[in-house]
């Protein structure tokens, strides 16, 4: 009756290092070997010299993406330019005294 006191009692009292999602995740399961198919494929293509940079070797979407971030940026420096330019002018230029 002890050890089965004791037994009940240590499982209760101490904490586990994880939790279960985690240790059925780090489980090998029957879809692992298709999984490594598709990441050895993506590797390949990431992986080839076809003389475009890695940033858009993804297809359309990385182009319009990379496009749409340098137009932004292009965009952000030419309103602060503007905006120092602006700032920059003596305050008789700014007000028509005629």
């Amino acid at each position: 009756m002890s050890y089965l006191l004791k037994t009940i009692t240590r499982k209760l009292l101490t904490r586990p290092l994880t939790t279960s999602p985690i240790l059925k995740s780090c489980r090998p399961t029957k879809y692992q070997p298709q999984s490594l198919v598709k990441l050895k494929k993506l590797q390949a293509q990431y992986q080839c010299e076809d003389g475009r940079p890695i940033w858009l070797k993804a297809g359309i979407f990385d182009r319009v993406l990379y496009s749409s971030t340098i137009l932004g940026c292009c965009t952000g420096v030419m309103m602060v330019l503007s905006t120092i330019y602006e700032n920059a002018k003596p305050p008789s230029w700014k007000t028509a005294t005629c």
